[in-house]
C-alpha cells in the first residue's frame, strides 16, 4: 500500500470512528430520564403523580 493510498483511508476510517463515538455518546446520553424532553413522557404520569401529593 501507497503512503498516497494510505492518507484517504485513514481518513475515512477517522470519520467513521468519530461518527460512531458521537452516535453512541449521543444514545447514552439520552437514556437517562433527566435528559429528555418534557412533552416526551406520556400526560399520564404526571397527572399520577400530582394526585399521589399529600394537600397541604
Amino acid at each position: 500500500m501507497d503512503t498516497n493510498d494510505l492518507i484517504p483511508t485513514l481518513a475515512l476510517a477517522t470519520l467513521i470512528i468519530a461518527v460512531l463515538a458521537a452516535v453512541i455518546g449521543y444514545m447514552l446520553f439520552k437514556r437517562k430520564p433527566a435528559n429528555q424532553h418534557p412533552m416526551d413522557q406520556s400526560r399520564d404520569d404526571g397527572i399520577a403523580t400530582v394526585r399521589t401529593k399529600e394537600p397541604r
